[in-house]
């Protein structure tokens, strides 16, 4: 019935390389093995083996941030549930991630037999009821069904970029299917409305003329892959523009245009200005979030903004829908460029007018810190910030234009970044990954190196050795125990997962000169990982956190 020894698991794996996957990360266990010998024999495929299913979760998330697709295969009930925390960081994030989980046998099922890795009870259904609010589509596959559900699954992950789930027995997984004839995706999903896309176009060019106006554009942007789009609008324009942290490096941030990361009360006057006083704000994919906003406090008149969203767009008030973001932002661009009177608003430009602090010998300070790290990124970075000292520290400063920034603003899983920077170094070899993450985030998932060292990676790995949670210290409990880690010997942690002179450089720096002459070594070293830990005051935090931990602390009123 099928072509010779052709099976369900065949099907599934050629769609997820056919969906833009050459790598799976996950872990193996009893339920899914003999589907995992399909992985290993596919010349489509390679397995990425993990130290545990959250840091494959994480893994495939940064990969597919960077692919625009990725798929991790887990255990039934203990493995996938380790993972859906990452799961559900994807799902917020508009990460696109298939998790496969490998099932008891439907004879098992069938059976209501007390199973390990279920709650023994006989139900087989409670884990995928769990994951329903993180994911958008999910299937058990059975012999009927395996074709159009697997296709309607990833199908799905792609138009929305976010998670989806598949459960998979053994014994099905080996059952004859045919392959498929059909491609995965025939052509993009079109959900615009001709008259709205017609009415939003004449809504634009009557709203703009005459108005002083600032562009600001966020995450969604990346995540449905307009950034060449934006580009051009931007090239195409003299509009001065803004981002939030979490869109940081979509846009050139050393033009004269550039007035910086808009980030509520907690922003710097020129971008507050540019952003807040314009006559026509022209927003592009922008999500607020409490940590993005200093609180919510984003002091915004709805009526004087264009706002380009995922499905929708709004001009001063009024919507128009549905409307995909890529034909808006067409349309925008169309408008802009008819010779329609567009105004820029006037702005004196962000100076950077930076002199470091501290002495060259003295201790590192945050407030020197990150502009010494971006003064050493360039345009084939990928840099990763976890949600800490790191993400605020780097988003107050400029990086070179080409570098791709991540950090996970909205979720804030502390340790996400580890992973997904693996993650991130796998899709894209051809980049070299800046890891930045403080020494409690990295406590959570460092096993990740030893992942990283047998896939022979290059990333810098900046670890900020700041005695404990600096972030909680600075919201609430400085010197209360909560915020301490147990005392590690960071200079030692790479070698217990395999690291040895050939394959890492490891480095410490407590002084700007050591600093700068760490990252002279990182540069002549492009062919192993290096690890670096700098060293800083527990209680020493980034001028722009101080702002927004101050705007979020409980007894603060948020907008």
């Amino acid at each position: 019935m099928s072509e010779q020894g052709y099976t369900i698991a065949d099907y599934l794996f050629d769609r997820v390389a056919e969906a833009g996957a050459t790598e799976i990360f996950g872990v193996p266990g009893d339920f899914n093995l003999s589907f995992l010998d399909n992985v290993i024999a596919s010349d489509k495929l390679r397995w990425v083996g993990n130290a545990n299913e959250l840091n494959a979760g994480y893994a495939a998330d940064g990969y597919a941030r960077e692919r625009g697709f990725a798929a991790m295969v887990t255990t039934f009930g203990v493995g996938e549930l380790s993972a859906i925390n990452a799961t559900a960081g994807s799902y917020a994030e508009y990460a696109p991630v298939l998790h496969i989980v490998g099932a008891p046998s439907t004879k098992l099922q069938d059976a209501k037999r007390r199973i390990h890795h279920t709650l023994g009870d006989g139900e087989f259904n409670h884990f995928m009821k769990m994951v329903e609010p993180v994911t958008v589509a999910r299937a058990r596959i059975t012999p009927e069904n395996a074709a159009s559900e697997i296709d309607r699954v990833i199908r799905m992950i792609l138009s929305k970029h976010r998670p989806g789930y598949l459960v998979l027995s053994p014994d099905i997984a080996k059952l004859p299917i045919y392959p498929p004839t059909t491609k995965l995706i025939d052509s993009e999903e079109d959900i615009t409305s001709q008259a709205a896309l017609a009415d939003f176009k004449k809504a634009l060019s009557e709203f703009i003329p005459s108005k002083s106006a600032t562009l600001m554009a966020d995450l969604m942007v990346h995540r449905m892959g307009l950034q060449s789009e934006l580009k051009a609008l931007v090239a195409d324009t003299q509009i001065p523009y803004a981002t939030l942290s979490w869109g940081k490096t979509l846009l050139d941030e050393h033009s004269e245009r550039w007035a910086g990361i808009y980030a509520g009360v907690a922003s710097r006057p020129v971008v507050k200005d540019a952003v807040e006083n314009c006559e026509c704000l022209i927003k592009i994919g922008v999500n607020y979030t409490d940590t993005t906003t200093a609180g919510f406090s984003q002091n915004i008149d709805q009526d004087r903004v264009i706002d380009i969203h995922y499905e929708r767009a709004t001009v001063s008030g009024k919507s128009f829908a549905p409307l995909a973001i890529k034909d808006a932002l067409q349309a925008l661009h169309e408008v802009l460029t008819s010779g329609i009177e567009v105004i820029p608003k006037s702005f004196t430009g962000l100076v950077d007018n930076y002199t470091q602090h501290g002495a060259e010998d003295g201790p590192i300070e945050q407030v020197d810190l990150w502009h010494i790290i971006a003064d050493n990124m360039d345009e084939r970075n990928l840099v990763f910030a976890d949600q800490g000292t790191s993400y605020f520290g780097i988003s107050d400063v400029r990086l070179p234009a080409g570098v791709t920034f991540y950090g996970q603003p909205l979720w804030g899983s502390i340790g996400y970044t580890l992973p997904a920077c693996l993650g991130a170094g796998i899709a894209s070899p051809e980049k070299r990954s800046v890891l930045l993450i403080g020494d409690g985030s990295a406590l959570l998932t460092i096993q990740e190196l030893a992942v990283m060292l047998r896939e022979k990676l290059n990333p810098a790995i900046i670890l900020i050795n700041n005695d404990g949670y600096t972030v909680e210290r600075a919201i609430h409990g400085e010197n209360q125990p909560y915020n301490d880690i147990p005392l590690c010997n960071w200079q030692l942690m790479p070698q217990a997962f395999g690291a040895n002179d050939d394959n890492c450089l490891i480095l410490k720096a407590s002084t700007p000169a050591e600093l700068k002459d760490a990252f002279k070594k990182i540069h002549a070293t492009r062919d192993k990982m290096v690890f670096l830990e700098v060293i800083t005051d527990k209680h020493d935090i980034p001028p722009l956190l101080k702002d927004i931990t101050e705007a979020l602390k409980p007894n603060k009123k948020q907008a």
